[in-house]
């Protein structure tokens, strides 16, 4: 995802009367910084943009879950080889 350098910005009252202009702007993937008084009150985002956001997260969660995952492997923390694990889970199916 790309995004602008330089977003656009909109105060609250071109959200309120321009609002069809806005939808412009978040339809070509632009994001809108929305001010009150100067000040940064919101930020939209168009869906697609807003989805790109959240995979690039889940993504990244997933990098550090595979990465705590390893170092636990290269230790050795409560692993067990699968073929031990087998042997342990065909005991069971026998003796139920």
């Amino acid at each position: 995802m790309r995004l602008p350098i330089i977003p656009t910005i909109k105060s609250i009252t071109d959200l309120r009367y321009k609002s069809a202009d806005i939808i412009k702007h978040l339809e070509q993937n632009q994001p809108v910084v929305v001010t009150r008084d100067n000040d940064t009150v919101a930020v939209m985002l168009s869906p697609t943009q807003y989805q790109q956001i959240i995979n690039l997260f889940e993504e990244f969660e997933e990098e550090k879950e595979t990465k705590k995952l390893e170092k636990s492997i290269e230790k050795g923390d409560k692993f067990i080889d699968f073929a031990s694990f087998d042997k342990k889970q065909r005991k069971k199916l026998k003796n139920s």
